[in-house]
């Protein structure tokens, strides 16, 4: 019996402006369910209050091949995508609020919907 491919899914969190203990409910209720997540950077005060057992990875690697920023923000996009349409779910995390200031999230939603 062949296994049934899970659909791709994204949730895009937001992880507020520092402090872990901003962390919306719903911001800590998906990082409680999830097994990984994914970064746009480590670099962010949230970061450190994270659950221990969660797997992080982050794109920081992308600023440091790329010398333009709408360069690194469109392969984050890329990769987010690649990586729902392979190793669904995907829980992308920013900080801040992802739709202010924020380039990657609407990125992402722009090719989720091409896909």
């Amino acid at each position: 019996m062949e296994k049934e491919k899970q659909a791709p899914e994204i949730t895009i969190l937001g992880l507020g402006p520092g402090d872990p203990k901003y962390l919306t409910l719903r911001g800590a209720e998906i990082l409680a369910a999830a097994k990984q997540i994914y970064l746009r950077t480590d670099q962010h005060p949230t970061v450190s209050g994270l659950p221990e057992d969660l797997m992080l990875h982050s794109f920081d690697w992308i600023y440091e091949e790329e010398d333009d920023f709408q360069d690194v923000y469109r392969r984050i996009a890329a990769e987010v995508i690649s990586l729902a349409q392979t190793q669904p779910p995907v829980v992308y995390a920013v900080p801040g609020d992802p739709f202010i200031a924020e380039d990657t999230p609407a990125l992402i939603l722009e090719k989720a919907r091409q896909a």
